[in-house]
């Protein structure tokens, strides 16, 4: 018992500073990247009224001729304090402007992963726990079909249909001025539908095969054959051998979150993070970029240490290869 404590606490203290490693190497290709983007910042930013003059006060003013790996450093530096930086465009605080975006798209997220990992548990366990019978088939056609549709179609075909003919749920997912989505939780419904769809879908296609590669396993067969009632089977024994690949999909569900949410706040006009980089990144405001890159690739990173973590702790016979 004392060396399986030891060696699970000894995984953890690994995974974290892992955690800790990836994220510094994320920051500085994140950096990279937004220092790469086409243009010149400074021409931008003053547009007509660009003079050789004005540019050269502006570039000195948002530090442009210091060199890049200086420039990293103090952004670094200040981001570790919690210091985000000022928009280059309006010299508001950086937290001011993504803090309402971060709210609404961390609830459209959290609602949406609820959504998915419900409907992708729900359908792997009536279609894994016998594979080969006729609602494991059908449960394959309508997950593979349900893939196959981009979800930005799946949004256009909700918005069509339920938001414009029917009329019975908002077509454009505004939010409150001074509340949060969950003031109006009709406006939830229709992006986390777009999402939970595909989403859900691929998520059960994979433990389905999880589920049903924990079927065939020795002691869940010799629990059936023991007479044990199918629900007591499925509770028992075949749900917690599929736990580790389990958790590592519900993981790949946030990168899938990530860049649905860009793409659905887009198509809802919502007022999500998505919806900010995407016009931050055509205003080339690099610190506001940089700020909501960082969020994004964190909770990725975070969801995938956090899947690593639960996986090896719910697998005692797992060890690291580290």
């Amino acid at each position: 018992m004392t060396a399986g404590l030891h060696d699970a606490a000894q995984y953890v203290i690994w995974r974290i500073v892992s955690l800790v490693a990836t994220l510094l190497a994320v920051s500085l290709i994140l950096f990279a990247a937004v220092e790469w983007l086409p243009g010149d910042p400074a021409q931008q930013i003053l547009g007509m009224n660009a003079t050789p003059e004005r540019l050269d006060i502006l570039r000195e003013q948002l530090n442009l001729n210091d060199p890049v790996p200086e420039r990293y450093g103090r952004w670094l530096w200040s981001t570790l304090q919690g210091d985000l930086g000022e928009s280059v465009r309006t010299n508001q605080s950086v937290r001011a402007i993504i803090g309402r975006p971060a709210l609404n798209t961390a609830m459209l997220a959290v609602t949406a992963f609820a959504a998915i990992a419900a409907a992708a548990l729900l359908l792997a366990a009536l279609g894994g726990r016998r594979d080969g019978s006729r609602t494991s088939t059908v449960i394959s056609v309508t997950t593979l079909s349900a893939v196959s549709v981009p979800e930005f179609i799946i949004a256009g075909i909700l918005i069509s249909i339920v938001g414009l003919e029917l009329g019975w749920l908002p077509a454009v997912s505004l939010v409150p001025s001074d509340g949060t989505p969950f003031s109006r939780p009709e406006i939830l419904v229709l992006p986390v539908i777009s999402l939970a769809i595909v989403g859900g879908a691929y998520g059960a296609r994979l433990i389905r095969a999880a589920v049903a590669d924990a079927a065939r396993m020795p002691h869940v067969q010799a629990a059936r054959l023991a007479g044990l009632a199918e629900s007591r089977v499925l509770l028992r024994h075949l749900l917690p051998s599929a736990i580790p690949p389990t958790v590592q999909v519900l993981a790949f569900m946030v990168p899938f979150l990530v860049g649905g949410a860009v793409v659905v706040e887009r198509i809802f006009a919502f007022p999500g993070l998505g919806s900010q980089l995407v016009d931050r990144i055509a205003l080339r405001d690099a610190p506001v970029i940089e700020a909501i890159g960082l969020i994004q690739a964190a909770s990725v990173i975070v969801a995938f240490q956090i899947a690593d973590m639960i996986g090896f702790l719910a697998s005692p016979n797992r060890r690291t290869a580290q």
